[in-house]
């Protein structure tokens, strides 16, 4: 794993640096640096991708992040998570249709389960990822992943890190990574990473600052009003893109300090659906509206300014039968004000993945 060692060098760079007297003083605080590599396949989740390489590659990151200290309550709620940044590259076993994959990832890891030498962990990375080939339909016709060289990168990683010393640790576990561009522009089946990974991590330094007081809790209810808007092309390929919008009214009970759970009411307005529907010879389409209703329930997790709902919901009004019953939605939003927020989203049926959305909200 040649670009693993690689990594690995750039990591005993900052090692030999930080073991200088002084170094790790005021300047580096609960920092580190850590090179992760994974024994990966290409995982063919659709038949029309049973012909991509099957062969095993290698999937490496180079990750600098900070241990929360504990200074705010969220940090000792999640029992101190590491954030940072992670460059992550693979060359997919030199696939001919997609090329290499590169994408830069905010992360958060979460701490789950602590024994004296080790702990078991979950990560959530999110950022751009670029493909080096897309969809071309005289050279590169089978390229059915992806339209676009810009994608969203999604990672999720399940570890176990045993500590070697007070400032090493070394890892094992399980990593997943997906890259779509939302339906933006097809094809757009999606890339999708599974690797077995191993990884070795550097601390400067430890802090923890004491305990906080959280007994000002207090349950409340929230009702927020949220409305989200993107671009979607559907077949065939380099046809129109349509707009999209959704309004959400939701009211959440904060049961805990880092949850909520409560109702959702969805109105959309999909343009994509009458395009659709004159293809549809269900005969109760033949109204062709594109508004869709739907009501679900929602669960939020709550981490400083950001919040992540996660909703599933089913329709009560749809018009385009085609469609399932259900729907998921999962959205990253960020507060500016205490009352305001911008979102990311992403729409599916099931593990389809039906768009992308931006957008902004309002909680009272």
């Amino acid at each position: 794993m040649k670009g693993f060692s690689n990594v690995l060098y750039v990591v005993i760079f900052w090692v030999l640096v930080a073991e200088q007297p002084g170094f790790a003083k005021n300047k580096t605080e609960n920092i580190f640096v850590e090179a992760r590599g994974s024994y990966s396949i290409f995982m063919a989740h659709r038949p029309n991708l049973l012909a991509y390489p099957t062969g095993h590659f290698g999937m490496y990151e180079f990750n600098v992040g900070v241990k929360t200290s504990g200074s705010k309550t969220w940090h000792q709620l999640y029992h101190y998570p590491h954030i940072g940044l992670s460059i992550f590259y693979t060359n997919i076993a030199n696939n001919k249709y997609t090329g290499s994959a590169a994408a830069t990832l905010a992360y958060i890891q979460f701490p789950y389960a602590r024994f004296k030498k080790s702990q078991f962990n979950f990560k959530l990375a999110l950022g751009p990822g670029w493909l080096e080939k897309k969809f071309d339909r005289i050279n590169n016709y089978k390229n059915l992943v992806t339209g676009t060289h810009l994608n969203a990168a999604i990672q999720l990683t399940q570890s176990y890190a045993i500590e070697l010393t007070p400032r090493q640790l070394i890892s094992f576990g399980i990593c997943l990574t997906h890259f779509s561009n939302g339906a933006f522009k097809l094809p757009n089946l999606g890339v999708n990473l599974a690797g077995l990974q191993l990884g070795y991590q550097f601390k400067f330094n430890d802090v923890r600052n004491p305990l906080l007081d959280t007994n000002k809790f207090e349950r409340k209810l929230n009702y927020l009003f949220a409305y989200s808007c993107g671009l979607k092309q559907v077949y065939p390929v380099l046809g129109k893109q349509y707009f999209l919008s959704n309004f959400s009214f939701i009211i959440l009970n904060n049961y805990k300090e880092k949850a909520s759970v409560g109702l959702l009411f969805d109105l959309f307005k999909d343009d994509s659906v009458i395009n659709q529907m004159k293809y549809d010879t269900d005969s109760s389409n033949n109204d062709k509206t594109n508004l869709q209703a739907g009501i679900g329930a929602v669960y939020e997790i709550a981490i400083d300014k950001f919040t992540i709902p996660l909703a599933a919901g089913f329709y009560v009004y749809n018009n385009y039968k085609v469609l399932p019953v259900m729907y998921l939605k999962f959205a990253l939003n960020y507060y500016i004000t205490k009352n305001i927020h911008v979102s990311f989203n992403l729409k599916s049926h099931y593990a389809k993945a039906d768009y992308f959305s931006y957008g902004m909200g309002f909680r009272f």
